[in-house]
């Protein structure tokens, strides 16, 4: 047998395998799991994807996390409070501090959800109205009293999520 008619038996042999696990109909066959389980959520809901803001509130001062999307060009020395395209800001075990369609949002710190995750990585949960904020980030490295942080942001409503990938500083 040549090259050419193993592939082609492969492709064949393939293509039987994936569509042969279902019954003719559109009826499940016994191959698969129940039917009416909800799906799992696969894809971000775009319209939870918090704004930018360059000034927090007032209330944020003293020991902050400051956050902004991973993909933007933003070096992270120009982070601040009041300087710096950000996304999430945080005041250290109190809230956080975000803005969605135009409208500021403070969720408060959740103690009982939010803890170390494993030696270098920290879950920080914050709640407040239908939103739910999760934190997962890990140190990079410490400038000063400024360390300099990786990791993901999820923001959840209802049954809908947005995760993405955020870097920031965190300090006093």
């Amino acid at each position: 047998m040549n090259f050419f008619n193993r592939w082609l038996l492969l492709l064949i042999l393939t293509g039987v395998m994936t569509t042969g696990c279902d019954s003719p109909g559109g009826k499940a066959s016994h191959h698969h799991g129940k039917t009416d389980a909800a799906p799992a959520p696969t894809e971000n809901a775009t319209f939870l994807r918090p704004d930018l803001f360059t000034a927090g509130p007032g209330t944020l001062d003293g020991c902050v996390g400051l956050y902004t999307y991973d993909s933007l060009n933003i070096a992270t020395e120009s982070l601040d409070v009041d300087k710096g395209e950000k996304i999430f800001a945080t005041k250290a075990s109190s809230f956080a501090f975000l803005r969605m369609h135009n409208h500021n949002v403070t969720l408060q710190y959740d103690k009982a959800g939010s803890g170390p995750v494993d030696k270098n990585t920290v879950r920080e949960v914050y709640k407040g109205g239908d939103y739910t904020a999760i934190l997962v980030i890990h140190s990079l490295q410490a400038q000063g009293e400024t360390i300099v942080i990786a990791g993901t942001l999820e923001i959840i409503q209802g049954n809908k999520h947005f995760k993405v990938k955020i870097k920031g500083v965190s300090g006093c």
